[in-house]
């Protein structure tokens, strides 16, 4: 089989060792296969023939005790609200900032990892988050990194209109994660009944849908919506449809009997996955993984087992990319 020139567009690094460890708590998982600092990620890169990672800047772990709370703001009345949020924004955007620096110098000693800013409204009203993305932008930012569900924003609000008109100025695409947060699991398994923990106050936040008012008022903004095979994943085909300036990562890959991804039973299958990419367009599909907290290989082979032309194959797995994130 071909081994394909391979770019991931959809991976997390770590400062360090000890905060990778904390940041994704994998059980058993051994210290010489940790590899999401920048400079042992060049090494894992170098062993699967990838030519280039574009890495999600987020709020580590450790550091995410806020948005829980700010999660759970709905329950007060607006005043409060406003109040508590700002109480949390303080906490959280210098953190946020703090990333986004480190994350560009990273970019800049490594240039096969390709950094995406964190961007929330954390960060403060929309001139704080329009000097943000201008000061990362002049620090070699590629894109930015927005997850709706995390954050607790919708990522139609408005207040994010002129971040989004900067970004399509500046060419500066966004991806964002488009599954349900907090995920909901299966509960109990096979002989018994099924059952499922729902979580019937969610607001989905980062639907697909939520992004319909962006891609129509902003119709030269890159807008990349993460996990194409998650739920909703019918929205995907809809929104790809109408909005040409929509495209797609395959992070988390499809369900199959060997390949369970993050919310499995709401998740596209993959013997339909070559149908819908052909409905979408190969052309707007770009290989992803989320690693590490979901390896490289079973997606990989998944993709590649996929009955689709070896074209097809160089195109997601690297050449789109290549072309939508222009490098």
């Amino acid at each position: 089989m071909e081994d394909f020139e391979i770019i991931d567009v959809h991976v997390h690094l770590c400062r360090t060792k000890e905060e990778e460890s904390t940041y994704f708590p994998l059980p058993g998982r051994r210290e010489r296969d940790r590899w999401n600092t920048p400079e042992r990620a060049i090494e894992h890169m170098d062993r699967n023939n990838i030519l280039k990672s574009a890495f999600m800047i987020l709020v580590p772990r450790q550091f995410r005790g806020p948005l829980y709370e700010k999660a759970k703001l709905g329950t007060l009345s607006k005043e409060q609200q406003r109040k508590e949020k700002a109480k949390i924004s303080q906490q959280i955007g210098p953190i946020m900032r703090e990333m986004n620096e480190w994350g560009c110098g990273a970019g800049r000693r490594f240039p096969r990892l390709l950094p995406f800013i964190g961007m929330s409204d954390d960060l403060g009203g929309s001139k704080a988050m329009v000097e943000e993305v201008v000061l990362r932008a002049g620090q070699g930012a590629k894109g930015l990194k927005m997850h709706p569900g995390q954050f607790s924003n919708y990522p139609n609000d408005e207040v994010f209109w002129p971040v989004y008109e900067k970004c399509q100025e500046l060419g500066l695409p966004i991806l964002a994660d488009s599954g349900p947060w907090p995920h909901s699991h299966l509960v109990y398994m096979y002989p018994n009944p099924l059952g499922y923990k729902l979580y019937e106050d969610a607001k989905d936040y980062a639907e697909p849908k939520n992004w319909a008012k962006v891609l129509e008022a902003f119709p030269k903004l890159t807008v990349i919506l993460a996990h194409l095979g998650s739920a909703w994943w019918d929205e995907r085909v809809e929104l790809a449809q109408q909005f040409p300036n929509v495209y797609f990562d395959t992070s988390q890959g499809f369900a199959a009997p060997d390949q369970l991804p993050v919310v499995a039973r709401r998740s596209l299958a993959e013997e339909d996955a070559v149908r819908v990419f052909r409905k979408i367009g190969v052309e707007r599909i770009m290989f992803g993984t989320d690693l590490p907290g979901i390896p490289l290989q079973p997606q990989l082979e998944q993709l590649l087992r996929l009955p689709l032309t070896d074209e097809e194959k160089r195109q997601i797995l690297a050449g789109n990319a290549k072309r939508i994130l222009r490098i």
